[in-house]
């Protein structure tokens, strides 16, 4: 009897120790992830709004703007509101007004008054916080003119920013918001 309930607990140790070994390894392969808190963001942008800027915008002004500019990275698969999701790997080339167009066409569509300016300095505010989470990476050049093509032939790649950390195929995972998401 005691040798069974050995060799159960033995079973039952090998089991635990590959399923923890296999999520522990998986886990340890994948670029780790930057956690965008929209409170967080909010508070961090708020505090560093131009003083005109904070005379005429509410937290909730930030909020939803900040909420906008997510929806847009969620619309592109470069954020999901779940950190167990998976995202988009491959490269997303935006060009540079486009996060601002659609940010600014979600704040007119709900009666968001803020002006165009304002959206756009809470947008460039919000790159800082970005930067300080981890989120944007080391800037990576290339031709000024993606349609420009290299000694082979083959179209270059554009100027853009790389994430924190690369993709298993060993390209940049891109995060920079105002040059191009991924």
């Amino acid at each position: 009897m005691f040798v069974w309930a050995a060799l159960a607990a033995l079973g039952t140790f090998v089991i635990a120790a590959v399923a923890v070994g296999s999520v522990t390894g998986r886990l340890a392969r994948s670029p780790r992830r930057s956690v965008y808190d929209l409170e967080e963001a909010v508070q961090f942008v708020a505090e560093r709004l131009p003083a005109e800027l904070t005379a005429e915008l509410s937290y909730d002004d930030v909020r939803a703007v900040l909420g906008f500019h997510c929806d847009y990275l969620a619309d592109k698969g470069v954020a999901s509101p779940r950190t167990a999701d998976e995202i988009g790997s491959g490269l997303v080339l935006v060009s540079d007004d486009e996060p601002l167009a659609f940010v600014l066409g979600r704040c007119e569509a709900t009666s968001l008054d803020v002006s165009d300016a304002a959206v756009a300095t809470i947008l460039e505010v919000e790159r800082g916080y970005y930067q300080a989470i981890g989120a944007i990476g080391p800037q990576v050049t290339g031709p000024e003119d993606p349609s420009s093509t290299g000694p082979d032939g083959r179209a270059a790649a554009p100027t853009m920013s790389a994430g924190p950390a690369e993709h298993e195929s060993g390209q940049p995972v891109r995060t920079d918001e105002t040059e191009g998401t991924e």
